[in-house]
């Protein structure tokens, strides 16, 4: 996450996931290759059996899913709160969708931290938005590992949301 304007009517903040799209370029990238190969640029696809062809195909199209799936579920996100126009504008833009959601100030109870868990079991942070109809959203989609930064900017938001 990133500071791009902090005033005292205004705090904008950004989180960029370029690193989580490289990443799924990569699958894509190096997946699509086979596929291309299985197509018929590959000079020598059919001194393979039907069976391994399959097989290249399953992983190929996998690979290709993976990295689509990856682009697609970790979108740039700018929030912008506004106490001029009490407005918390949330745009979250990737490659395959822009959506855009729109809250009142005053409808946000708390800024927390929701801490869940990665695939090995450690924990990571993300910082969520509680709004007064019992409703939690999660402002950006990737979250750290780093507890006292995300607790900085927690406590930063608030504090914007307090003065």
């Amino acid at each position: 996450m990133k500071i791009i304007e902090h005033t005292h009517r205004k705090l904008t903040l950004r989180d960029s996931t370029g690193c989580l799209w490289l990443f799924g370029f990569f699958f894509v990238a190096i997946a699509g290759t086979f596929v291309v190969g299985l197509m018929g640029a590959a000079t020598n696809l059919y001194e393979l059996n039907e069976l391994e062809r399959m097989a290249i195909w399953v992983v190929s199209l996998s690979g290709v899913a993976a990295g689509v799936w990856i682009i697609y579920n970790h979108p740039g996100v700018y929030a912008r709160f506004d106490k001029s126009t009490n407005s918390l504008t949330i745009n979250r833009k990737g490659l395959m969708k822009n959506v855009t959601e729109t809250y009142r100030l005053s409808e946000v109870a708390d800024v927390v931290l929701d801490e869940t868990t990665d695939s090995d079991g450690d924990p990571f942070y993300r910082i969520a938005l509680k709004l007064n109809r019992d409703k939690q959203v999660l402002l950006f989609s990737t979250g750290l590992h780093d507890k006292e930064s995300q607790q900085k900017n927690v406590e930063l938001i608030n504090e914007f949301l307090k003065k």
